[in-house]
């Protein structure tokens, strides 16, 4: 991940900002949506012998929640914003960037808490051995969704915001 965070850092704030909202939007909305349903399946067809699907769904529930407001709150906020700083930097502009920003941090701590629980109570999405193929797709996918968001947050966290403190 760390020489895919790297390339980040030659290019534009605005690029950086379309491709978070054009490609890893998409791509949250999208498997979110699948994983709606997978989650939801695996725990009506494995729910009473899997007793730990109740906290794998609510938990993805929760994370699907606080990743759609993030997104909302990004793309009709804080990254237009940022491109209008990024072509006239002032202060105050600035200080309205950051403060949503910090509002942002404690929401991330919670999503970066949640994907723990669910690593946890998945045993690091590692499906039973009674687990149909869509209970293997729904642990990949949760994985997978996991290190994305991760990867999300450090281009946020690592690239895009150190450059308006400088």
């Amino acid at each position: 991940m760390e020489n895919k965070i790297n390339g980040w850092k030659n290019q534009s704030t605005t690029k950086i900002i379309n491709s978070l909202t054009d490609n890893y939007h998409e791509y949250f909305r999208n498997i979110m949506k699948e994983l709606t349903t997978l989650t939801t399946t695996i725990l009506r067809v494995h729910g009473r012998t899997h007793r730990e699907l109740s906290k794998v769904h609510r938990f993805f529930s929760i994370i699907q929640i606080n990743l759609i407001q993030r997104m909302i709150k990004e793309k009709g906020n804080i990254f237009p914003l940022i491109k209008i700083y990024d072509k006239r930097p002032r202060q105050d502009l600035l200080e309205e960037i950051l403060k949503e920003k910090e509002l942002l941090e404690s929401e991330e701590d919670n999503i970066k808490e949640l994907f723990n629980k669910l690593s946890k109570v998945t045993n690091g999405y590692c499906p039973p051995e009674d687990g149909c193929a869509t209970y293997n797709r729904t642990y990949e996918n949760l994985k997978e969704l996991e290190s994305k968001v991760l990867e999300y947050l450090k281009i946020e966290n690592e690239i895009l915001y150190p450059r308006l403190e400088k």
